[in-house]
C-alpha cells in the first residue's frame, strides 16, 4: 500500500500563512504583538511609563517581542494585567520586568482574583494528564510542516518552552480602576471563555482589549486537551458586554487587530450568533431526544455565517462543541442503559473481531477501506485490535498510517495535530518526556502559595496503603509564613486552608526545601533525618505519612492513542 503523501488542507494553509509575526502600532503608542506566539500581547506606551496586557506562553518567546518593545520604547513597565489564567497568557512576565523590579514592588500584577486558584486547578490538580494532552491539541512533538504541524488554528507553531509565573499583586472582583503612565484603564470581569476572563477598555483611546473572549477563529467552546464546561450563552453575553463598549479599535488576544465602530459591532453579531446558535439547535435537538453523535450530523454553521473570516473551524468546531455542550446541561448518560455497566472494553473487542472473522479478516477490511479512501473506518476497525492487544504492531502500523490520510484532509489545525501526534505515539515515536510535571516547572511553582501547591496532594494520596491511617499534619513555611494541613482518614486526603486547632504534629520549613521536595531532590523522610526540617511529633510516623502519597515528579506512562 502506497504511504500516505503530506499535504495540508488549502484553506487551514492560507489561514496560517496570515499569521506572520510582527508589531503594529496603534493610535501612535498601542503596540500590539501579533503571531510571535498561540497568543498575542499589548504594550501601551503612556508619558512615562507603560502597560503591559498580557505575557505570552514561555520566556523563549516572550524575550523576543520584549527586545521588539524595547526598540520601540525605553519606557519601563510598571503595569502588567494578566486577561485570564490560561498559560499563554501569563507564562513570559519575567521577560518583560526584571526579578529586582517585582521584588521592590515597582511592578503592580494586577488580575481577577480567582485567576492564580485557577492556574493551580491546571498546573496542579489535573496536570499530568492535560499536559499530555496538550502535546497532542497543539502537536508539540510533530515536527513543522506539511508532513507535521502548520499551527495551532489560532497562531503559529506551539513549542514547549520555560515558564514562568508572577503572582497578581492587586486583584478585584468585577471591576478595576487604574492610571499609569498617564494612561487611564479600566478592566471589566467578562466570563466567556474562561470564568475569569477580562476585557481592557482604555476610555480615552475607545480602545478595547477584548482577550480571548473573542478570536479569529470559531471558538473553542470546548478544548480536545480538556476544560470545564464552557457555557456558550455567558460566552455569547459576554460578547454582547464587550458591544457596549462601541469601540472603535479592538484587539483581541487571538487575531487582528479591527477598526472601525461599525464593523466591529458587526463583528461581534456575527461572533455571538454563532456561538449561540450552536448552543439553541443542540439543546433544541437535545429534547428531541437526540443524542451527541445524531446532534453533530443535523446542526451545522448556519450559511450566513459559514464563510464568515473570523469564524473558520480552525481551532474550535461545531463537532467538537456539540457533546460538551450535551454534557454540559444533561451530563455524560445518552440513556441507553447498556452504557451503565457496559461489557469491558477487551472483553468487548476480543468478541467483536471473533464477530467479524477473525484478526485476520479485520486487517484485510481495514487496508480494503483505507485503499478506497476510507481513512476514518479503517482507524475505527483497527481500534477493536488494538484494544485486544496494544503490541498488535501490524494494526498499529495500519491505524498510524488511516489516521495520517485523514489529518491531512482537515481543516481544523486541532483535529489535525491530534492525529498526527496519536499516528507517532501508534509508530512508537512520540516522546512525552516529562510532560504533564504535577505543578509546573520550578519558575512557575516559586509564584504559587502554598495553600495551592499543598491542596494537590489530595489527588495524589494512593488509598491502598492508607486505609488504616487517621493523622493530620499541619505545615509552616519559615520564610513567608504560610500554614495549612493535610488530613489523611481512611484513604482519604482532607486538605485545610487554616490548621484545625488540633493537629498531630506541625512541619517546619523554609520555600527552598518545598521546592527541592516537589522535584524529587529530596524527600521529607530524608529531610527529618538530616534534622533540615522540624517536626513536632514523630520523625518517623511523619516520614510515613508523606509515603503514602504519589511523588510530585512522577511521570508515568500515560496512553492516549494506544488504549
Amino acid at each position: 500500500m502506497d504511504k500516505s503523501r503530506p499535504s495540508v488542507h488549502p484553506e487551514l494553509a492560507r489561514h496560517q500563512d496570515a499569521m506572520k509575526p510582527e508589531i503594529y502600532t496603534l493610535n501612535g503608542h498601542i503596540h500590539f504583538a501579533f503571531g510571535f506566539s498561540v497568543s498575542n500581547c499589548t504594550l501601551i506606551e503612556g508619558d512615562t511609563s507603560c502597560i503591559l496586557v498580557d505575557t505570552l506562553t514561555n520566556m523563549e518567546t516572550a524575550e523576543i517581542v520584549a527586545a521588539e518593545f524595547k526598540n520601540i520604547t525605553k519606557k519601563p513597565i510598571k503595569t502588567i494585567i494578566y486577561t485570564h489564567f490560561h498559560a499563554d497568557h501569563v507564562s513570559g512576565t519575567k521577560a518583560f520586568v526584571s526579578d529586582e523590579e517585582l521584588t521592590a514592588g515597582s511592578v503592580e500584577v494586577i488580575a481577577q482574583e480567582d485567576l492564580t486558584e485557577h492556574v493551580i486547578r491546571d498546573v496542579g490538580l489535573i496536570a499530568p494528564i492535560l499536559g499530555r494532552r496538550a502535546i497532542y491539541q497543539f502537536g508539540m512533538r510533530l515536527p513543522i510542516g506539511e508532513n507535521g504541524t502548520v499551527g495551532a488554528g489560532l497562531g503559529p507553531p506551539q513549542r514547549p518552552g520555560r515558564r514562568t509565573f508572577v503572582a497578581p499583586t492587586k486583584t478585584f472582583q468585577k471591576f478595576y480602576e487604574g492610571e499609569t503612565g498617564g494612561i487611564k484603564f479600566e478592566i471589566h470581569a467578562i466570563p466567556s471563555e474562561t470564568e475569569d476572563q477580562c476585557a481592557v477598555w482604555l476610555p480615552s483611546q475607545q480602545t478595547l482589549l477584548s482577550a480571548d473572549a473573542i478570536y479569529e477563529n470559531f471558538p473553542n467552546i470546548y478544548a480536545l486537551r480538556g476544560t470545564r464546561f464552557r457555557n456558550p450563552m455567558t460566552w455569547a453575553n459576554g460578547v454582547d458586554r464587550l458591544r457596549d463598549f462601541k469601540a472603535e479599535v479592538l484587539i483581541p488576544h487571538h487575531g487582528h487587530a479591527v477598526k472601525g465602530a461599525k464593523k466591529i459591532d458587526q463583528l461581534m453579531i456575527d461572533y455571538r450568533d454563532a456561538v449561540q446558535f450552536v448552543h439553541d439547535q443542540t439543546l433544541r435537538y437535545m429534547n428531541k431526544g437526540y443524542t451527541p453523535d445524531e446532534i453533530k450530523e443535523v446542526v451545522t454553521m448556519p450559511d450566513r455565517l459559514r464563510n464568515h473570516p473570523w469564524l473558520g473551524e480552525f481551532y474550535g468546531s461545531y463537532k467538537h462543541a456539540i457533546p460538551a455542550i450535551f454534557a454540559g446541561y444533561l451530563g455524560w448518560y445518552q440513556g441507553d442503559p447498556v452504557s451503565l455497566d457496559p461489557t469491558p472494553w477487551t472483553e468487548k473487542a476480543s468478541r467483536y473481531i471473533k464477530m467479524m472473522g477473525g484478526r485476520n479478516k479485520l486487517i484485510a477490511a481495514a487496508q480494503s477501506a483505507l485503499s478506497d479512501g476510507d481513512a476514518q473506518w479503517a482507524a475505527e476497525l483497527l481500534t477493536w485490535l488494538i484494544r485486544v492487544d496494544h503490541n498488535d504492531t501490524e494494526a498499529r502500523e495500519l491505524k498510524a498510517e488511516a489516521l495520517r490520510c485523514w489529518a491531512y484532509e482537515q481543516k481544523n489545525a486541532t483535529w489535525r495535530n491530534w492525529a498526527l501526534s496519536s499516528a507517532m505515539e501508534l509508530d512508537g515515536d512520540l516522546d512525552l518526556g516529562k510532560a504533564g510535571m504535577v505543578v509546573g516547572s520550578p519558575d512557575q511553582v516559586q509564584g504559587f502559595p502554598l495553600s495551592g501547591i499543598l491542596k494537590v496532594m489530595t489527588v495524589r494520596l494512593k488509598p491502598e496503603v492508607s486505609w488504616d491511617t487517621h493523622m493530620c499534619v499541619a505545615l509552616e513555611t519559615t520564610d513567608s509564613k504560610e500554614s495549612c494541613a493535610l488530613e489523611i482518614r481512611g484513604g482519604v486526603c482532607q486538605f485545610y486552608e487554616l490548621p484545625p486547632t488540633v493537629c498531630d504534629t506541625t512541619i517546619k520549613f523554609d520555600r527552598t526545601f518545598l521546592l527541592k521536595w516537589i522535584f524529587g531532590q529530596i524527600t521529607f523522610r530524608e529531610a527529618l533525618e538530616a534534622g533540615s526540617i522540624v517536626a513536632d511529633g514523630d520523625n518517623s510516623r511523619v516520614a510515613d505519612f508523606f509515603d503514602k502519597f504519589e511523588p510530585f515528579n512522577q511521570v508515568d506512562d500515560v496512553r492516549i492513542a494506544v488504549r
